[in-house]
């Protein structure tokens, strides 16, 4: 047995058995002291995991807040952030304007802190501080108009519970689950892996160095090391990798700290290997240290050099401050003790009208920048004055936001050529098309004519009428991408487009042999919408669901009463599995079917979210296999 634990199979079990019992003892320590804490042998499970998730999304929306403004500079993207898994929030400033939100939304977020944000110190740095959760906004709004703050801001937050994202919230919930479930074997957990761990790491000290049917120690290159620099070595790079995770994700921070300790039985062993062999001390290289500084020290100063040189105007301010004292040290020092007093007092004044002109011509650009990044491209910003350096970036910016307007305005100016052609095209082709149409439909009720012209007749007349919706389609889709469809906005009871559309599709739907089901609240529910625009949104899903639904299968139409939005949902079963995105289905000629078998532009969901966006609502798709769902949301009133 003790052969079989010196070579590397039984090494590597007893290495395992190390690091495992640590682990499993870690996290029994870990977990017993966090149910003690936490009042777990107080209270009940569920009101636990709800008091911790609370605290967890309000930190999250603090941390949110904290990332966007201080990589933004104070100042905030209007897009969307970066994606915080199923966390979603939004940040609005003091007037209630969203700033900036999550990838991922709600329809209501729980939670709200206010960061009020403290005025600029002198080094002019602003730092701000979390006031604490609650709904009253007058304690803060009368802060501000008194200055005590310089901004306040209000971020919302809350979990998606339907994300199906793994992250934070998920595995703490599972956690919870598994931690509540042992509260009392935890205690027996930790006592048997704090045995085992005993056991396998005196066993593996013991064999470290050794080798099967030998007594004598056999070290290998990894012992050969120097010491002293292994350990600098597995402390920096362990500190810097855990700095660096936890600057960014706890969770991150927490599994670079555990990377790091699965090396350090590894560095246990080489000290064991050391002892054994008395070359602890012995084996160090204190000149190959030096030279390694000597390099780094070095390599910081030709780094220091070029932040230098390319420091111009600093550098610049620098040398005059420094010429400027030295030559009011000269001056006091031919001078009697009474003058030097006077001197000293007045010669930071002379610096001091050079340090305001430069900082005034920085603000003017920084004015500039944040006229520029709000999309304000007529900005000028002025020039006269201003010293060569800063000069050069006032010119750059000005030439950015001219260029900028430009692009704006030659996009603009293609979108409506695009429309206009469109239109006219269109316009254009009608005429003889309906010609067409009319002439095809005299054909067909010729009484001379044969069962062949008939039929062919009836198919000009179809495909002509086809053609022409397609046309009316291409225009309406153009004109409302780019909002140059009018709409008239009038309150609306929602319930009215459900009892319209089970009306006007029940005779419809009969011939595609479905059934419609729908739903509706009970108390009204008021919208602010176009009703003509809302009927072709309607049209649109319903004849799409009429086209690619499954026969004999059931139509959902509902309307629900979500908080602030009134939710319509359109819920069917496709004839075909759907394996496209909901952008892929939200595009322009895209069809349900790959074969291309039924009739249609492809432009009729492009349409109805394009509808649904002028009149400030939303139409989401959802598939999954051969189940379409399509979800249309309008703020209520």
């Amino acid at each position: 047995m003790r052969n079989f634990f010196r070579t590397y199979v039984g090494k590597g079990l007893l290495y395992a058995g190390v690091i495992l019992s640590a682990i499993m003892l870690a996290l029994s320590v870990l977990g017993a002291a966090y149910m003690i804490s936490s009042d777990y042998y107080l209270k009940s499970e569920e009101d636990i995991l709800n008091e911790n998730l609370e605290s967890m999304t309000v930190r999250s929306a603090y941390e949110a807040f904290d990332r966007n403004f201080n990589q933004n500079k104070g100042k905030f993207d209007s897009q969307t952030a970066s994606d915080y898994g199923s966390f979603s929030f939004k940040i609005l400033d003091s007037h209630r304007n969203v700033l900036t939100r999550s990838t991922t939304k709600l329809d209501s977020y729980p939670y709200r802190i206010y960061v009020c944000v403290l005025p600029p110190t002198q080094s002019g740095t602003s730092f701000y501080e979390i006031t604490g959760i609650s709904s009253d906004f007058s304690i803060y709004e009368d802060l501000h108009k008194n200055n005590y703050y310089t901004e306040y801001y209000i971020v919302e937050g809350g979990i998606n519970p339907n994300s199906g994202i793994l992250d934070v919230y998920r595995i703490y919930s599972t956690a919870h689950h598994l931690l509540y479930s042992l509260k009392i074997g935890i205690y027996l957990i930790a006592v048997l892996t704090l045995v085992l761990m005993i056991v396998s790491f005196v066993a593996l000290m013991s064999v470290a160095g050794r080798r099967p049917k030998k007594d004598e120690i056999v070290p290998w290159f990894f012992h050969k090391v120097p010491f002293d620099l292994l350990m600098t070595i597995y402390v920096f790079f362990s500190l810097a990798l855990i700095s660096l995770g936890g600057s960014s994700h706890d969770e991150v921070g927490i599994g670079l700290l555990f990377f790091c300790s699965l090396f350090l039985p590894l560095l246990c062993m080489s000290f064991a290997v050391r002892i054994k062999t008395k070359t602890l001390i012995k084996n160090t290289l204190i000149c190959k240290i030096l030279m390694l500084l000597w390099k780094g020290i070095k390599a910081i100063g030709r780094f220091l050099l070029t932040v230098i040189k390319n420091m111009r105007l600093l550098w610049k301010v620098i040398l005059v401050f420094v010429g400027l004292m030295f030559f009011w040290l000269i001056v006091i020092g031919a001078h009697s003790w009474r003058f030097e007093a006077v001197l000293l007092f007045l010669a930071p004044f002379t610096v001091l009208p050079a340090l305001i002109l430069i900082t005034l011509q920085i603000d003017r650009l920084k004015k500039g920048a944040q006229e520029l990044s709000e999309g304000h491209f007529d900005h000028v910003i002025d020039t006269k004055m201003m010293l060569p350096e800063i000069k050069k970036h006032a010119v750059n910016l000005n030439s950015m936001a001219a260029a900028q307007k430009i692009a704006v305005e030659e996009k603009l100016k293609s979108e409506r050529m695009k429309t206009e052609l469109i239109t006219n095209v269109s316009h254009d082709i009608k005429t003889p098309l309906t010609s067409i149409i009319n002439y095809a439909d005299l054909i067909s009720k010729e009484e001379k004519n044969t069962e062949k012209t008939k039929e062919y007749s009836e198919v000009l007349v179809r495909q002509s009428k086809r053609l022409k919706t397609l046309l009316e389609d291409l225009v309406e889709a153009s004109k409302a991408s780019t909002g140059n469809l009018e709409v008239d906005l009038q309150p609306c009871d929602a319930q009215v487009f459900i009892s319209q559309c089970a009306g006007e599709y029940e005779e419809k739907f009969g011939q595609y042999n479905l059934t419609l089901i729908t739903s509706v609240p009970d108390e009204p529910v008021r919208i602010l919408a176009d009703g003509r625009r809302m009927q072709r949104i309607f049209d649109n899903l319903l004849n799409n669901i009429c086209k690619y639904s499954l026969p004999g299968t059931r139509v959902y139409v509902d309307l629900k009463d979500e908080g602030t939005d009134a939710v319509f949902t359109f819920k069917n079963t496709s004839k075909e599995q759907l394996n496209m995105t909901e952008e892929e289905l939200m595009e322009r000629f895209t069809r349900g079917d790959s074969s291309r078998n039924t009739e249609g532009s492809g432009l009729g969901l492009s349409i109805a979210g394009n509808l649904a966006e002028l009149q400030n609502g939303k139409l989401r798709l959802t598939t999954d296999g051969d189940l379409f769902k399509a979800t249309l949301s309008f703020p209520k009133i």
